[in-house]
């Protein structure tokens, strides 16, 4: 259908921008009518775009569309930024005053906590038959409405070189990708050139207006047209990723091996949704170790593997990192609780990756669940074509200098402590437990780690959880680190906390509260402290003791430990506060943790 020189006749579109200065010899004034919402929805044809941005747009619709009628509402005077509560109050307007074919945003938000209300919006304008196009932030990032699926999304590509020629993308939150050269535009009393998807998006809503004014309404026989005349089709494959659940309905389950993960299931026992029936280990240690292990934790004896009741009523095996336990005992542990939770149907969660078993998995997944976290290519949004989120929460990260100083328990304190406050706390996990803690998403880079991706991936698959975990509107976002920040050496690829790296890029924290062991190099915790207030955009409000001096060597990063006194601790805390004028606490006390929640509190509250 040949719509391409069509002028608009008959076709309506709503720009909702900064105004358009419609005294200019471009514009022939009987077309575009300016209302004003900064001053009480003022209809003024003379109206004066204090920024350019808005004429600049109004040009472009306009030199395509001369018939078309074009309302120009301005909603932003002083600088080109969007607020939330104006952009909906400008929609809410146009459904209820104009009667329009198109709206167009060459603006959106990228920080939005009322992205429900203004999906909501959309969707309604949508359901109407009006058709919105908006562009996506001209930085980079997803921004909204642009990404909606009720909204043409629209954003530039550099080797489109002219209006009328674009990319149609599919599988992606970009519809459309459209001119990315530099533009000679009206812009204030002259003209100015510029680029982005600010000024490629009114060259593709031109062309939406004159596939409408063809005869053509429906959006998705729209979209069909402009698949057929794109000069390029990007076809993105759509993510599954299956979301385990189940974990939310187990009742009761044994644990396998008793190590350092799963001390901490049963030392937090309290903060899971179902009970623990049942402690084993390869074989059976005798009952002083026992009492010891399990001492001050619960009322459990640690079994040996063979003692495992099958016919018992336990629904789940949670499987620990096992691989060592494999190597020293010379027997598959994987694939003995895959056969046996297969025979006698129950659910696997394991905490390292199965997925070399997967006939047996499949075999497993007929009658009952299996998960095990893993982070691979397919988790990675490439569809969002390296477009970050926003995430508007507070997000407050827990890094360390070091493994093994109490990051973990760190965290299941403050969550614990805040949602007894009342908030509602949403949190990123890295142990490969912490879906079992109810937290949110998980990316297990911990212990034998399951983290198959790097660099831009892993930034950006990190930055999709926060954003999964953000669209629950949480008050606040816990993250938390693995091990150490900074290297401690160079000369060895394993030296580098690239996992750490890519996982603070991901995260963004606002804040960060700083582990370190209490001998701990001065100059090392320095470094650290620089890296992260440096290289993002954060603060380190506090340092937090554990109260073990360790004797590290850099092959093995363990070594002696030596448990400080009240005195030395003491000492320690005070130290460090005047050393790095930032207040210091100790890890594992009552008194220091909710001090330290209420120096949370007025940080982020402040």
């Amino acid at each position: 259908m040949n719509w391409h020189n069509l002028k608009g006749d008959g076709i309506k579109i709503a720009i909702v921008d900064s105004g358009t200065n419609t005294n200019r010899r471009e514009f022939n004034e009987i077309h575009v009518e300016n209302i004003d919402l900064i001053s009480d929805y003022d209809l003024d044809n003379e109206q004066i775009d204090n920024i350019g941005h808005g004429t600049a747009t109004s040009y472009i619709l306009h030199n395509h569309l001369p018939e078309a009628r074009i309302y120009s509402i301005k909603i932003f005077d002083k600088n080109n930024e969007t607020n939330i509560e104006d952009l909906i109050r400008a929609l809410k307007y146009i459904i209820t005053t104009l009667e329009v074919d198109i709206i167009h945003l060459s603006n959106g938000v990228t920080f939005c906590d009322k992205i429900d209300d203004l999906e909501e919006i959309c969707s309604f304008i949508e359901n109407k038959g009006i058709i919105t196009v908006a562009a996506f932030d001209n930085l980079g990032a997803i921004s909204y409405p642009a990404a909606f699926d009720s909204v043409l999304g629209v954003d530039y590509h550099t080797f489109c070189t002219e209006a009328q020629k674009y990319y149609y993308v599919e599988n992606s939150i970009v519809n459309i990708m459209g001119i990315g050269a530099l533009q000679r535009l009206p812009w204030d009393k002259g003209y100015k050139r510029v680029a982005g998807s600010s000024f490629a998006a009114p060259h593709i809503t031109a062309i939406v207006a004159k596939i409408m004014q063809s005869g053509i309404r429906d959006k998705k026989k729209i979209l069909i047209e402009m698949k057929n005349n794109a000069i390029k089709v990007v076809n993105y494959n759509k993510r599954n990723i299956e979301k385990p659940d189940w974990i939310n309905n187990i009742n009761k389950a044994i644990i396998f091996p008793f190590n350092k993960e799963m001390h901490s299931l049963l030392r937090f026992r309290d903060e899971l949704t179902f009970s623990i029936k049942g402690v084993y280990e390869p074989r059976k240690h005798n009952r002083w170790r026992d009492a010891e292990k399990l001492k001050g934790i619960m009322d459990l004896k640690i079994e040996s593997i063979d003692e495992i009741d099958w016919e018992s009523d336990f629904d789940t095996v949670i499987l620990g990192h096992t691989s060592m336990l494999n190597s020293v005992y010379n027997r598959d542990f994987y694939e003995y609780f895959i056969q046996s939770c297969i025979e006698h149907s129950k659910n696997l969660y394991s905490f390292d990756d199965l997925s070399t078993y997967q006939v047996d998995i499949d075999r497993l997944k007929k009658k009952n669940k299996i998960y095990y976290p893993i982070i691979s290519e397919e988790d990675v949004p490439k569809s969002n074509m390296d477009k970050l989120h926003r995430i508007p929460q507070p997000v407050l990260g827990v890094f360390g200098t070091s493994p093994r100083q109490g990051k973990f328990t760190l965290q299941m304190t403050l969550r614990k402590l805040l949602c007894e406050k009342g908030y509602q706390v949403g949190q990123l996990g890295t142990e490969a437990s912490s879906l079992l803690f109810g937290m949110n998403e998980v990316y297990p880079m911990g212990y034998n780690s399951s983290v198959n991706v790097s660099g831009g991936n892993a930034i950006s698959t990190v930055n999709e959880l926060m954003y999964n975990i953000s669209r629950n509107n949480p008050d606040i976002i816990l993250v938390g680190s693995q091990s150490q920040t900074v290297p401690y050496s160079a000369g060895n690829i394993g030296f580098y906390p690239h996992h750490q790296h890519d996982f603070l890029l991901g995260s963004e924290p606002d804040a960060i509260i700083l582990c370190v062991n209490p001998n701990d190099d001065l100059t090392y915790i320095n470094r650290t402290i620089n890296y992260l207030e440096n290289y993002i955009e954060t603060k380190v409000i506090a340092i937090s003791i554990f109260p073990v001096e360790k004797d590290y060597n850099l092959i093995s990063l363990i070594g002696d430990v030596a448990v400080l006194n009240e005195k030395q601790i003491e000492e320690k805390k005070e130290f460090m506060k005047e050393y790095f004028e930032k207040p210091t606490f100790l890890i594992g006390s009552d008194s220091d943790n909710e001090r330290l929640v209420v120096m949370i509190e007025n940080f982020f509250g402040g």
